[in-house]
C-alpha cells in the first residue's frame, strides 16, 4: 500500500461528494499539473504534446496530453462521476406531522436501506443571477443537516426476518427540521434561506438549484492491517482518481494522443448532455485528428484508438458466495480486473482483454478475471456504449469491491495503486497490441 497514494484518494473521495465537486477537484488537479482550459465553443490551436482539458455541463471532463504528431489515434480511459443516490424535488419542502421533510427523488439505483439513520447533509450546485446574467457555482454544506430515521423494532416486529422494505415515495424524505412550536406559520422557503445564508448572497439572487443529500462520514481505512477502503462514491470515483493520476503523474511523450474522459450520468444510462451516450469524447476527438493534415483525420484516428473502460466490479462476498460464478470470485487487493460477459453489457473482446493482461504482465501486476453469474441479470458500463458510439476496441475492468450502490462501499487499498501502474503502461506503451 502506497500511503500517499491512499490519502491523496481518500481526500478525493472526501471533497468530492457530488459530480460537480469531483469535477472541480479533477479541474484543480490538472491546472497544477499545467494542462490548459479550453471553452468548447471557442476555437483551438492544439499543438503536438502539449496538455489540455475542457468541461461541459459542470459534472463531465476530459483531459489529454497530445501525441507527438507521428501517429494518429488516441489512448482513452473513461470512467464515471455520478453516483446513486437521493436527490432533492424542485419544491421539496413540506411539513407532516409537526416536522419539515424534503422531498428526494432516487437517481439511479442505490441500496436504499444503506440511506437509513444515516448523518446526511446537501451539495450540488446553485444558479445565482448575477447583473443580469446567470452564474453556477459550487454548493455544499458540511454540518450534518438531514436524516431518514428507520422505524423502531417495537413498531415492525417482522424486519429482521423479512426485510426493511421501503417505498421511494413515502419513506425516504429525510427530516429536516421541525414546525415552530408557537404555531406561527412556517417559511415555505427554507432551502432557499438556508442556500442564501450558505452562500452569502439575498435570496432574490437565487435563479435555481440541483441539490442532492450526500453522506458526512469521511472516508476511512478499515481491518486488521488497515487492508480497506470504506467511503462512499468508491463506484466511481476512485477509478477516476485512478486515471487522473495515470495522465498527471510523469511528464512522458507519446506518438499517440492520451486521453481520460470522466463522464456524468452513467447510473442513469448515460442518455445526457455529459454522458458517455453524447457526441462529448467524439467532439474532442473530432479536433484533435482536424491538427493532422490528412483525408477522412476522424475515422482514420478512430481506426487506430482504443479505450479503457475503467469501473467498479462485484468481489466475491464470504456471506453470499450463491451469488457469484465459482470459477470467476474476484476478491479484494488481487489486482485489476477484467469484466466480460456474452451480450456485451461489458465491451470486452478476446483481443482486448489479451491487451489489458499484457499491460498488466509488463508491470508485474496480478490481473483477474469477472463474469456474471448466469442465472443473474447483468449491469453495464459506459464500455458497450463507447464501443458502438466511437466504433472503436474497448476493454471493461475494474477494481473489486463489496457493496456496491451502498451509501459506504469497501475496496481494497492495494488495488488502486496497481490499477494506476496498468494504466500508466497503457499510456506509455509504444504499441498496446503487441501481445
Amino acid at each position: 500500500m502506497s500511503i500517499p497514494i491512499i490519502t491523496n484518494l481518500m481526500n478525493y473521495l472526501d471533497q468530492s461528494v457530488t459530480a460537480y465537486h469531483a469535477v472541480i477537484n479533477a479541474e484543480n488537479v490538472l491546472s497544477a499539473k499545467g494542462f490548459q482550459k479550453l471553452a468548447e465553443k471557442e476555437a483551438w490551436d492544439l499543438k503536438p504534446n502539449c496538455k489540455y482539458y475542457m468541461i461541459r455541463g459542470e459534472s463531465a471532463l476530459a483531459a489529454w496530453q497530445m501525441g507527438d504528431g507521428t501517429t494518429a489515434g488516441v489512448r482513452l480511459i473513461g470512467a464515471h462521476t455520478d453516483s446513486p443516490g437521493l436527490h432533492l424535488k424542485p419544491n421539496a419542502q413540506y411539513s407532516k406531522n409537526d416536522y419539515i421533510q424534503l422531498g428526494v427523488e432516487v437517481y439511479g439505483g442505490p441500496l436504499l436501506a444503506s440511506w437509513m439513520d444515516r448523518d446526511l447533509s446537501l451539495a450540488g450546485r446553485v444558479i445565482l443571477k448575477d447583473a443580469g446574467q446567470l452564474k453556477i457555482v459550487p454548493f455544499r454544506i458540511d454540518e450534518v443537516l438531514l436524516r431518514v430515521p428507520q422505524l423502531a423494532i417495537h413498531l415492525n416486529r417482522e424486519v429482521n426476518d423479512k426485510g426493511l422494505i421501503l417505498n421511494k415515495q413515502k419513506h425516504l424524505p429525510p427530516i429536516f427540521t421541525l414546525e415552530n412550536l408557537t404555531g406561527d406559520p412556517v417559511d415555505q422557503d427554507l432551502v432557499k434561506i438556508l442556500i442564501a445564508q450558505t452562500l452569502q448572497v439575498k435570496k432574490i439572487a437565487i435563479a435555481g438549484w440541483q441539490l442532492e443529500c450526500y453522506d458526512t462520514q469521511k472516508a476511512n481505512l478499515s481491518g486488521l492491517k488497515q487492508e480497506f477502503l470504506v467511503s462512499g462514491r468508491i463506484d466511481n470515483l476512485t477509478m477516476c482518481h485512478a486515471a487522473l493520476n495515470a495522465l498527471t503523474s510523469e511528464d512522458y511523450v507519446s506518438p499517440q494522443t492520451s486521453m481520460i474522459a470522466l463522464f456524468d450520468n452513467e447510473e442513469i444510462g448515460s442518455s445526457t448532455q455529459n454522458g458517455a451516450a453524447s457526441s462529448f469524447i467524439r467532439d474532442i476527438i473530432q479536433r484533435v485528428a482536424d491538427t493532422a493534415d490528412s483525408k477522412h483525420a476522424l475515422q482514420r484516428s478512430l481506426a487506430n484508438s482504443v479505450c479503457i473502460s475503467a469501473d467498479g466490479a462485484h468481489a466475491v462476498h464470504p456471506n453470499y458466495t450463491e451469488y457469484h460464478d465459482p470459477q470467476h470470485a474476484v476478491k479484494l487487493n488481487r489486482g485489476p480486473v477484467i469484466k466480460v460477459n456474452a451480450n456485451h453489457r461489458y465491451a470486452t473482446s478476446a483481443i482486448t482483454s489479451a491487451m489489458f493482461e499484457q499491460l498488466c504482465e509488463d508491470v508485474n501486476i496480478p490481473v483477474q478475471h469477472y463474469i456474471h453469474k448466469t442465472d443473474l441479470p447483468c449491469g453495464s458500463t459506459i464500455g458497450p456504449i463507447t464501443a458502438s458510439g466511437l466504433g472503436i476496441p474497448v476493454v471493461d475492468v475494474g477494481n473489486a469491491m463489496l457493496s456496491m450502490h451502498s451509501i459506504r462501499e469497501t475496496a481494497g487499498v492495494d488495488d488502486h495503486e496497481m490499477m494506476i501502474k496498468v494504466m500508466q503502461q497503457f499510456f506509455t506503451k509504444e504499441d498496446v497490441f503487441s501481445v
